[in-house]
């Protein structure tokens, strides 16, 4: 059974679902997560790309925010997700999760 949630954008309440986000990350390249990351199918995703694939509604646009990562990371872990916080980078450059930023 799907687990659902809803996130704010702009202003409206968007009801989305642990499906959506993995139908959404089906033939697509992650971005390079930078403070705050998601474990979908073993791979890091930033959240805010990960909730504007499902959505079609990207965090920003111009001026205008439309969601923030905040909102995304809460969204995603209510539906099940790993999500993590602080990221750091190795000095190869590869993302580094450490359990204990681990969201819970």
């Amino acid at each position: 059974m799907a687990l659902s949630t809803s996130i704010t954008i702009s202003g409206n309440a968007v009801q989305i679902s642990d499906e959506q986000i993995f139908l959404a990350t089906r033939d697509q390249t992650p971005g390079k997560p930078r403070l705050y990351a998601v474990l979908v199918n073993n791979v890091l995703w930033p959240p805010k790309q990960l909730i504007g694939l499902a959505t079609g509604v990207p965090g920003s646009s111009g001026a205008t925010t439309n969601y923030n990562s905040h909102a995304a990371l809460k969204a995603l872990n209510e539906l099940g997700f790993v999500t993590f916080e602080r990221v750091e980078y190795d000095a190869r450059g590869a993302v580094v999760v450490r359990e204990s930023r681990k969201r819970t």
